[in-house]
């Protein structure tokens, strides 16, 4: 098995980042993940659901980074630990990912701390998928759609259903 570092740190121009997320679990429900991810100069949005919280927001990150990720990549680990002790303690996430097709491929690793769990889990797969991404030469500014198409990505229910825009149609009357 080889590991791999991270790739891009937060705060350059190509590092991948989270602007925001939202995600609903519940034990009689589906959990839905809704996030906006940020890098190159653009923004992806993209919603889904999973089996649990940190699935939905995980298969979020895949559908919005998907014209950067192509056939996708899979979570191969995925270790939490407490970094600190009581209710106060941050989550301490370290994942790895490699590619879907390359079963026998480098593991990228990621790593995040965060108050919260959700945060630190979205934060650290990120990290892997970035790290994977700046291993390959992926240049996320130039091989993303152009920033009209991600500003509006097919995934937000809002722009399909037109609804942002008769709202503001109808106030602006």
């Amino acid at each position: 098995m080889t590991l791999s570092p991270a790739g891009p740190r937060p705060g350059t121009d190509d590092a991948l980042s989270v602007e925001r997320w939202s995600a609903t679990s519940g034990s009689d429900r589906p959990s839905r993940a809704n996030l906006i991810l940020m890098g190159g100069g653009h923004r992806w949005r993209a919603n889904a659901s999973g089996n649990g919280a940190v699935d939905a927001l995980m298969r979020a990150a895949d559908s919005a980074l998907s014209p950067l990720l192509g056939e996708g990549v899979v979570l191969v680990s995925y270790d939490v630990h407490a970094a600190g002790v009581g209710h106060e303690a941050k989550a301490s996430i370290a994942v790895g990912v490699r590619r879907q097709e390359d079963a026998d491929g480098p593991i990228y690793a990621g790593r995040a701390v965060h108050d919260n769990v959700l945060q630190a889990s979205l934060d650290a797969y990120i990290d892997a998928v970035g790290a994977l991404l700046a291993d390959e030469g992926v240049d996320i500014a130039s091989a993303a759609p152009s920033p009209g198409d991600t500003d509006r990505h097919e995934t937000d229910p809002d722009h399909r259903s037109g609804a942002k825009d008769r709202i503001m149609s109808a106030y602006n009357s």
